[in-house]
This record gives C-alpha cells, structure tokens and sequence, in this order.
C-alpha cells in the first residue's frame, strides 16, 4: 500500500479503478473524462513504477 500511495494521484486512481473495482478502459475514461489512451497510459506507468519500487535490489542486478 505504501507503494501505491507513491504513485501520482491519477495513476494511483487509474490502477484502483483497474484492479481493484475491475473497470474496463473505457468506463474509467467516462468516470475520468479522459481519453481512453490517457488511461492506458497512466495504468501502464503506475504498473512499471510498482513494478519497480516492489522489486527487491538483488533481483534486479541478477537480471542483468
């Protein structure tokens, strides 16, 4: 949750709408009055920030 919080507040939401009340893209464009796109693009950002920061140091340099 800490994590989540980070986020900025529209990526935050996006991903809350996404994951959490499972809305499809189009109905959390409507619920945003933002373009569809613009959600893709938040959801995508927010994941890949979260995706990062729950990531542990270690397994990122073993990847490499």
């Amino acid at each position: 949750l800490t994590a989540l919080w980070r986020l900025p507040p529209r990526q935050r939401e996006v991903i809350a709408l996404r994951l959490v009340l499972d809305l499809d893209t189009a109905t959390i464009a409507r619920q945003l009055g933002i373009e569809a796109g613009t959600v893709r693009m938040h959801l995508s950002r927010g994941v890949t920030a979260l995706r990062h920061e729950l990531t542990p140091a270690k397994d990122m340099e073993a990847d490499r």
